[in-house]
């Protein structure tokens, strides 16, 4: 019985005694794992700040990439407009060159054709004397007509009414003969020759007046214009006075009255 009892103190101890450190590992493991789940939430936690802040760095980065995108755009769009408008710079200064080459080629052929107009004119008013100097013939009878002018035009073998010439130069009578350019009709260079079609008014005493159209053919060499024919085209009006010696007067009567080169 006594043996018995001791057996059952000793296991009671031994019971005791397990129990107790059982214990103390379990509070250990249990204080363990709430330091444990304090850290693990405080890595959470610091987790969810950072995820936070990551969120945040994105959403700015999209908004600033759609700033930036937008921008972009803007300038892109002004670039657009500034290509357009170098296009159209670009376009003006073709246009701009191509009038200016147009410009000085006219300006070159103005001076051209100026130099022939005054070639022209130089031309008839060598075969016509002043309004004074006519009268003083027609009174005084002693003006002397100067052909050194219409010669200083006409080239050498030059081909024109030399009667006509004559009737307009007259020494006693070219008072009774006038000649007047009405018009440069035309200007045409051909080869190395250039064409002037004129219309001239001749005027005749008891005589009347007629309207010629006439065919000038010049020669430039280099820049001195001379005259190498004078030619008839038609006499496109008339109109003749009422004396009675040319009632039925015709056109062939007229150049044979004046002279032609080309007409007689």
């Amino acid at each position: 019985m006594k043996k018995k009892q001791i057996l059952t103190l000793i296991l009671t101890i031994i019971t005791s005694f397990l129990f107790s450190q059982n214990k103390k590992e379990l509070n250990e493991t249990i204080n363990k794992l709430r330091l444990d789940s304090t850290a693990l939430e405080l890595k959470i936690e610091e987790n969810t700040l950072m995820i936070s802040s990551l969120n945040k760095e994105i959403l700015d980065s999209k908004e600033l990439n759609t700033a930036l995108h937008e921008k972009n755009q803007i300038q892109l769009l002004e670039f657009q407009k500034i290509e357009e408008l170098m296009k159209e710079i670009q376009s003006v200064n073709t246009l701009l060159c191509d009038s200016l080459g147009k410009l000085q080629k006219s300006v070159d052929s103005i001076k051209a054709y100026s130099h022939i107009t005054h070639f022209v004119q130089a031309f008839y008013n060598s075969l016509e004397l002043s309004e004074e100097e006519n009268q003083r013939q027609y009174e005084f009878g002693d003006v002397k007509f100067d052909l050194d002018n219409f010669s200083s035009l006409i080239g050498k073998n030059a081909n024109y009414s030399e009667k006509r010439v004559e009737n307009l130069s007259d020494e006693s009578y070219h008072d009774r003969y006038y000649i007047e350019l009405l018009s440069i009709e035309e200007i045409k260079f051909v080869s190395d020759k250039i064409i002037v079609r004129t219309k001239v008014m001749y005027a005749g005493y008891e005589m009347g007046s007629f309207y010629n159209e006439e065919l000038l053919t010049l020669q430039d060499k280099k820049g001195l214009l001379k005259l190498t024919s004078w030619l008839d085209v038609d006499l496109f009006k008339m109109e003749p006075s009422e004396y009675e010696h040319i009632e039925n007067f015709t056109k062939d009567d007229f150049y044979k009255w004046l002279g032609s080169f080309n007409k007689n």
